[in-house]
C-alpha cells in the first residue's frame, strides 16, 4: 500500500508538471518495490493456498464456489455466482463463468489431476470413492467426545479412577471431531459462499492490477515516456484507496471462510463467546476507530510532506 501511494502522488505531481524529473525518481523507488512485493506475493499466495487446500477445505470451496468436486479442478477467473444455488441441489454453481483449467487442482495439491472435494462432498461425504466422511459422521462422534469429557470430569472429581480412563479413552477416540458437536447443522460447516468468493476474487484482481500497474509504470519511466502517458497517470492516482480495499478484501476472505469455526473442528465461533459486555466491546471498538483514524491520518500528512521535501530540495 506505501508504494502504491507512494507512485500515486508522484504521479499526480507529473500530471500536474510539477517537479516532473524528482517525481519520477519517486516513482521508479515506489513502482519498484511494489514490483517485487507484487512478484512475491504471487509465491507466498501460491504456498497459502496449498495450506487451505489441505486444512480448511470447506474455506476453499467457498473460495471457489465449488459445490462439486472433481479431479483437474480449475479456477475460476471471473464469473457470477448463482445466488438460487443450494447446498445439494442440481443447479449450476454459476450464471457464467471463466475458468482457468486444473489451476485449482494444482494451486492447491501441486497436482494437475488432483481431486478437490467440492461443498458436496465435505457435507454429506464421499467415502466410496475419495473417503471424505460426512460432516453428519462427524458432528455424532463430536457429541460422543463431548459427552465423553464431561464423564472424564465427572469421575475425576468422584475419583473413579477406572471410569475416568474409559472416559478419557472415548474421548481421545474422538478428539478430532468435538468441535462438530456443538453445530446444530451439516450445512453450518460451510462459510457464506457468496462474501467468500466475491471477496477473494476482488483481492486476486486488484493484486494481478498492481502488478501491471507498477511494471508498466516502470517500464514508461525507464524509457522516458512515461509524463506522456496521461491515462496510467491518472490510473495510478486512483488506484491509491484499491491497495485498502484489497487488504480488506483479504480479511474477509481469512475470517468470513473460516466459519463456524474460532479453532478450526475444535471450537466453532458459537461457542467461543466471552463474558465481555457490550458496552465495553463498543466501547474498545470506537477508541480503536479513532485511534487508528488519526494514525492513518498522521501517515498520509507525514509521507506527502517527505515526497513534497524530497522534491523540493533537489
Amino acid at each position: 500500500m506505501g508504494s502504491l501511494f507512494v507512485v500515486g502522488i508522484s504521479a499526480w505531481y507529473l500530471l500536474k508538471n510539477k517537479d516532473i524529473v524528482k517525481a519520477k525518481k519517486s516513482i521508479v523507488v515506489g513502482a519498484t518495490f511494489g514490483l517485487i512485493t507484487s512478484i512475491f506475493l504471487i509465491f507466498t499466495g501460491d504456498e497459502a493456498a496449498h495450506q487451505v487446500a489441505l486444512t480448511q477445505p470447506s474455506k476453499l470451496a467457498a473460495m471457489e464456489g465449488l459445490y462439486h468436486g472433481h479431479e483437474r479442478a480449475g479456477i475460476v477467473a471471473i464469473g457470477q455466482l448463482n445466488h438460487h444455488k443450494e447446498i445439494g441441489d442440481d443447479q449450476d454453481e454459476f450464471f457464467w463463468s471463466i475458468e482457468i483449467p486444473q489451476a485449482l487442482s494444482i494451486l492447491g495439491f501441486h497436482d494437475p489431476d488432483a481431486f478437490v472435494p467440492g461443498i458436496n462432498e465435505l457435507v454429506y461425504g464421499d467415502m466410496d470413492r475419495h473417503n471424505i466422511e460426512s460432516a453428519s459422521n462427524k458432528m455424532e462422534k463430536g457429541k460422543v467426545a463431548i459427552a465423553a469429557l464431561k464423564a472424564y470430569k465427572k469421575a475425576k472429581k468422584e475419583g473413579n479412577t477406572a471410569e475416568a480412563e474409559k472416559a478419557l479413552a472415548d474421548f481421545r477416540a474422538n478428539e478430532k471431531y468435538f468441535g462438530y458437536g456443538y453445530l446444530k447443522d451439516a450445512k453450518d460447516i460451510i462459510p457464506p459462499v457468496a462474501l467468500t468468493f466475491y471477496s477473494f476474487h476482488i483481492m486476486v484482481g486488484l493484486g494481478t492490477w498492481f502488478l501491471i500497474l507498477f511494471f508498466f509504470i516502470l517500464y514508461f519511466t525507464m524509457v522516458g515516456k512515461l509524463e506522456k502517458k496521461k491515462l496510467l497517470l491518472r490510473a495510478a492516482v486512483f488506484s491509491i484507496p484499491l491497495g485498502y480495499i484489497a487488504g480488506e478484501m483479504g480479511w474477509i476472505v481469512a475470517e468470513v471462510g473460516r466459519q463456524p469455526w474460532a479453532i478450526f473442528e475444535m471450537l466453532p465461533v458459537g461457542m467461543a463467546t466471552s463474558q465481555i459486555s457490550t458496552t465495553a466491546v463498543q466501547t474498545t471498538f470506537w477508541l480503536f476507530s479513532i485511534i487508528f483514524t488519526g494514525l492513518l491520518i498522521a501517515e498520509i500528512r507525514i509521507m506527502t510532506t517527505q515526497i513534497k521535501n524530497g522534491m523540493e530540495g533537489h
